[in-house]
């Protein structure tokens, strides 16, 4: 296994020279694509009926482009707005977005990967963020189920606390059809190893659905949304997410 052995190096050494994220609902899979562009916008916004949780808006314009066969980076342009009273949409962080393909896809009982961002903030006074963590993805029983477990911290010279986990779940019927229905999960339970109270944890799930059309003029055009309904009272009753990826390959 020496190129997992080379690839977790160079994972480690990245973390090293770089190191949470602000939040967009998008499940990270374990593929690289390599010699594939692509141009992926991501939204959310969240709605309740708490005027603390409503109103909460995320738009992400990403390009990316995978760079080796085990390497898939992206460039990410953080818009967001936080729920709640008296905040705005505006830009908040640029991001750099790392995937490591550790194995071809099937040739083990697992797909294994590595995620690693580093977003760096528009703001005076306020931290810069890591994000890191495996990227998890079996096929079984006709569905194709992949999980994200990441650690976020804050870093620079306003950085405070633990770092905290989160987690995403995807799992999807390969039905082999252009429309295929989904579920998804987000969480932010709070620091590692010194959770919040429950009532403070975000936690949302909620079916989606999932398109692929190609060819789709010199590329495929994939798409995916749904909603997510909160299961805590720190996360809004309802949240719209859509994903759009028109992938070219040079």
């Amino acid at each position: 296994m020496p190129r997992i052995r080379t690839l977790t190096a160079v994972a480690a050494l990245v973390l090293l020279t770089a190191g949470p994220a602000w939040a967009d609902f998008k499940v990270q899979l374990p593929d690289a694509e390599y010699g594939e562009f692509e141009f992926e916008p991501v939204g959310s916004y969240g709605m309740s009926g708490n005027p603390g949780t409503d109103n909460e808006q995320s738009f992400v314009p990403e390009l990316g482009y995978g760079a080796t066969p085990f390497w898939h980076t992206e460039l990410e342009f953080e818009t967001a707005r936080p729920a709640g009273i008296g905040h705005h949409l505006k830009f908040v962080q640029l991001t750099s977005e790392n995937r490591f393909q550790f194995t071809e896809r099937g040739e083990y009982w697992v797909d294994p990967g590595f995620y690693f961002e580093y977003g760096q903030v528009l703001s005076k006074g306020v931290p810069n963020e890591i994000t890191f963590g495996p990227i998890l993805r079996k096929e079984m029983f006709g569905t194709i189920d992949t999980v994200n477990l990441f650690l976020e911290k804050d870093i620079g010279g306003f950085a405070s606390g633990r770092p905290s986990f989160t987690y995403a779940i995807e799992s999807r019927l390969d039905l082999g059809t252009i429309v295929e229905p989904g579920i998804q999960a987000y969480g932010t339970p709070g620091p590692f190893g010194h959770f919040a109270p429950i009532s403070q944890q975000d936690h949302r799930i909620g079916p989606q659905l999932f398109a692929t059309i190609a060819p789709f003029g010199r590329g495929d055009l994939k798409m995916n949304g749904g909603i997510l309904f909160g299961l805590t009272p720190a996360a809004p009753r309802r949240t719209l997410r859509w994903q759009i990826e028109y992938e070219v390959h040079f």
